[in-house]
Formats: structure tokens, sequence, C-alpha cells
């Protein structure tokens, strides 16, 4: 059986393979799954939304080329419910160009029959001012720079 890291990284090979049953394979299939999905949508919610999408995604001019743990991956297991979360640099390709795009992602993967499947994904990247105040620490005394 797939580890909960392994499931996440089994998604990640079939985006960057093309292969849309391996990345459906990842996901549960039930109606309570939902993620938040990259792109011009906020979410999607249900395993038949969330395969409408995947469809919809492998017939756009996008890819995924690679991908790197740039911190993690970090895992915390139950019996049923793990957390999957870090960093991570994704070779890309949209319109023609090439670059890289560095996500903080999470993934809440279930134990359904007895395989670890995916019921929450969600990628973002820190908003440079979400406040409109600046950085909230003192100024030279952020221990994380």
């Amino acid at each position: 059986m797939r580890t909960p890291v392994g499931t996440a990284e089994a998604m990640l090979t079939s985006v960057i393979e093309r292969r849309l049953e391996g990345v459906l394979d990842t996901f549960s299939p039930a109606d309570d799954a939902y993620v938040f999905v990259e792109g011009p949508r906020w979410t999607t919610h249900g395993g038949d939304r969330i395969k409408a999408g995947w469809e919809a995604y492998f017939k756009a001019p996008i890819r995924i080329h690679a991908f790197r743990w740039v911190e993690g991956p970090f895992c915390w297991e139950s019996d049923t419910l793990a957390q999957v979360a870090g960093v991570i640099d994704y070779d890309i390709e949209g319109d023609g160009k090439q670059g890289r795009l560095r996500m903080r992602m999470t993934w809440l993967v279930r134990r359904e029959d007895d395989t670890w499947r995916i019921v929450h994904e969600h990628g973002s990247q820190p908003l440079a001012d979400p406040y409109g105040a600046g950085d909230w620490w003192p100024e030279g005394e952020n221990p994380l720079r």
C-alpha cells in the first residue's frame, strides 16, 4: 500500500506523465472530497467534479514537467487520516512559456478500502502584503529571514 506521501507523489508523477487514470486513482471519488484548485476557480467539491476538472486540465495547454520538494515532505498520520505538507518547486509550461512555480502544498489523505486517497488538496503562495500594513515583525527582528 502507498504511504500518504507516496499518494501525493504518485499524483504529481501522473500529472507529469499525463496519465489521467493515475491521477484519478489517487483522489477519492467520494462526494465529500473538496479541493482548492489552482487557476480561475476557488474550489471543486465532490469526486465527480474533481474527475471532470482533471479531464479538462489534461486538455489545456499547460504542463508540469517536474517537481522537487524544497521543504518536506512532512507527514502527520493516524489510522484513517494523514496530512502531507511542504513547499514544492514545479517546472511548468503555459502559453508556450516555461518557468518555475513554487507552491506551499497540503494534501489531506484518507484511508479508503485500504488505499490512501486524496480528499483535500491545497496549493498557495504567500501574498506580498495581505493586510496592507507591511510585515508585522519589527525591523531586523524576523528570525525567519
